[in-house]
């Protein structure tokens, strides 16, 4: 991946910006006190001294040299005369510096060199500069600037002569001052090239350690932020860099222990739901069976009501229809005995749904305690989640005092400003990473309060339908008795039938009850058969409600999954 150097985008970037430029303005302060410095040096020091020289050798020269003999040689016009170049060589002899010595003069309008260091010619003609033309017309001493010409660098001073119509010039050599010059640039130059380097490698090197710590910790976010936990990070920086590293690691480390249990316990959730599906498909079977049951049953119960009444109402005629009587009492006595057969298969019925219930009930309290468990796993990652904001936000409290300190520096405390500004910047990014898991957590919480909410609800129709099938137990043992004491009765009837005729008062009261009885028994069984439909349709209930139990764990399922562990 190709790195942009771009400040706004990159740390490093920032913090070669901030080292350069506090060395490129130390070089340019340096540069301009040197430089003033320099002319300071040059125009309150060495200039004056030099002019000073200068002036004390042409006063010398003007002092000491024969004015009759200069006014002799431009009087004759002589144009070779060796005393004048003597007297001249002989005053520069030993003076270094000078380069030459000359007398100037005016006649007829021409401008002159009356005499000339290192020259036998005499009065050559040669215009004046303008400082010579200068100090010859009004008779005074004149220094001229520093000029440069084809034979170097010079300064000149010019000093009129006494009793006589010249000056004397004098040149010296400044090609010192200009080398000077030159050397200090040339310092200057190489001070602020070697700034600038130096500053360049302390960046790099100061940003490079730097920048690869906050590129591992950026790295590994954008993993996790894609759902990959499964790489580590570790920092032997020991300050805050480094403890950001660690608390990220063991927020990372958190989270992934956390993901994990909740795909244990969605599973669990699956195959607990897969085993009360089951034993919600058998409830029903056997709901659907005593109501089939307990519906022929009172058919029965009905039919043998009528005759019941029958009976009753020819009792005044027992005694011509005795054999008709035998007949019917020996058929109630196989009535009754099917009957008891059919409560007693119903109370074995009733006693293999009781024993469903119970599973039922055991299986929800258990997945009521894992949802319970898991519940509490999630409050404890939300007080980690809280602990890692809590860091998050320390670390930005400390970037802003060490921004505030920074700023206290002055310039020395710019670069550590830049570091301050991303470490708040990263402590930013951990808050907002932070707010993104609390956010995927709280749903997740609201999906187990909902589970754990669904599943209390399952219990309680559980609970219920114990206590319908308890119900229907008791009404069967009921009937299975009133069946029992209908059937001996019938016995007794069968016995004392040759008795009948003596009996007939008693008889129809005994027939009496006996359709009390089975009126009784009419309407329990109506019961259980309501009682049955009511079971049924509490077990679509819990069905629908697992079913949605299910679909919650599968929802859960799908949020963890995109986490790689």
């Amino acid at each position: 991946m190709k790195k942009s150097f771009n400040p706004k985008k990159s740390i490093q970037a920032k913090l070669f910006i901030n080292f350069i430029i506090p060395f490129l303005v130390l070089g340019a302060l340096v540069f301009i006190f040197i430089r003033l410095l320099t002319g300071y040096i040059m125009d309150e020091h060495v200039l004056p001294q030099f002019e000073q020289l200068l002036k004390i050798n042409g006063e010398n020269l003007a002092h000491n040299l024969d004015g009759d003999m200069v006014n002799e040689i431009i009087m004759n016009d002589d144009k070779n005369n060796g005393e004048i170049t003597r007297v001249l060589d002989q005053f520069i002899e030993g003076k270094n510096g000078i380069e030459y010595v000359y007398v100037l003069t005016e006649k007829d309008g021409k401008e002159y060199i009356v005499g000339l260091n290192d020259s036998p010619d005499t009065m050559i003609e040669s215009p004046f500069t303008p400082d010579q033309a200068k100090a010859f017309s009004n008779k005074e001493s004149i220094l001229s600037p520093i000029y440069t010409d084809k034979w170097g660098t010079h300064k000149s001073y010019f000093v009129p002569m006494e009793n006589s119509d010249a000056i004397i010039g004098i040149d010296m050599s400044a090609q010192f001052i200009s080398q000077l010059k030159k050397n200090i640039t040339i310092f200057q130059t190489i001070f602020i090239v070697v700034s600038i380097l130096l500053g360049g490698i302390l960046s790099y090197v100061f940003g490079r350690g730097l920048n690869k710590n906050i590129q591992q910790l950026l790295s590994s976010m954008n993993k996790v932020g894609k759902g990959d936990l499964t790489e580590s990070i570790h920092s032997d920086r020991e300050d805050e860099l480094g403890l950001l590293a660690t608390r990220y690691e063991e927020m990372r480390t958190g989270l992934r222990e956390v993901i994990h249990h909740v795909q244990e316990n969605s599973n669990q959730i699956n195959d607990t739901s897969a085993v009360l599906v089951t034993a919600f498909d058998e409830l029903s079977d056997a709901s659907n069976q005593i109501a089939i049951g307990t519906g022929e049953e009172a058919h029965a119960s009905e039919n043998r009501s009528m005759h019941i009444d029958e009976i009753s109402n020819k009792t005044t005629l027992m005694s011509n229809k005795i054999a008709l009587v035998n007949n019917q009492t020996k058929e109630i006595d196989q009535f009754t005995k099917n009957t008891g057969k059919i409560a007693e298969e119903g109370t074995g019925k009733i006693q293999q749904i009781t024993e469903q219930m119970n599973k039922i009930k055991t299986n929800g309290e258990t997945n009521s305690s894992k949802l319970t468990l898991l519940e509490g796993k999630i409050s404890q990652i939300n007080r980690d989640i809280e602990f890692i904001k809590d860091v998050a936000d320390q670390t930005n409290l400390l970037s802003l005092n060490a921004s505030i300190e920074a700023a206290r520096a002055g310039e020395a405390g710019k670069g550590f400003s830049i570091v301050a500004q991303e470490v708040q910047k990263l402590a930013n990014l951990t808050d907002n990473n932070v707010k993104t898991i609390n956010a995927v957590l709280k749903e997740i919480n609201e999906q187990t309060s909902e589970m754990v909410k669904a599943n209390h609800e399952i219990n309680t129709d559980i609970n219920d339908g114990v206590q319908l099938i308890s119900t229907s137990g008791e009404l069967f043992q009921q009937i299975f008795h009133s069946v029992n004491s209908l059937t001996e009765q019938v016995n007794a009837m069968v016995t004392d039938v040759e008795d009948i005729s003596d009996a007939s008062k008693k008889t129809v009261e005994s027939i009496h009850e006996v359709a009390a009885i089975s009126e009784e028994g009419v309407a329990t069984i109506q019961e259980i058969s309501a009682a049955s439909q009511q079971q049924s349709t509490t077990v679509n209930m819990l069905k629908e409600r697992n079913d949605k139990l299910k679909a919650m764990a599968l929802s859960l399922n799908d949020l963890v999954r995109n986490y790689k562990l």
